[in-house]
């Protein structure tokens, strides 16, 4: 669960980690294989997207659209996560996480992001 509206494509990364899918409400969304987001949804088409692939290095997404336009996204998943903990870090919801959607987020922030900064103050 995740796009408003139908998912019309999907792919998974080369190293079988990652699956991004397009659809009908616009977005491109990142997801792991247990089906949590793992970044915001990308925005940027203006209507439905119908097709979505990854690089074999995983830095790279390509989106197209009802738009006609084909979009790039660049940066490695990990990087947009890092992006969105960062921001959401200090938010009430991640503070205090309530709902199973919120204290899932909270534990894709800290396996992917938050436990390696530990492990780098740490060292």
């Amino acid at each position: 669960r995740g796009h408003e509206g139908w998912v019309y494509s999907v792919a998974i990364s080369a190293d079988g980690q990652t699956i991004v899918s397009g659809g009908y409400d616009g977005t491109v969304r990142l997801w792991n294989l247990q089906g949590q987001t793992l970044a915001e949804p990308l925005r940027g088409h203006e209507g439905w997207v119908y097709s979505v692939a990854i690089s074999a290095d995983g830095q790279t997404i390509v989106s197209g659209g009802y738009d006609g336009t084909v979009r790039l996204w660049r940066g490695g998943w990990r990087a947009w996560l890092q992006v969105c903990c960062d921001r959401l870090r200090y938010h009430p919801i991640f503070t205090n996480p309530q709902t199973e959607e919120a204290k899932a987020a909270c534990e894709v922030c800290r396996k992917y992001v938050w436990s390696k900064e530990e492990i780098k103050s740490g060292d």
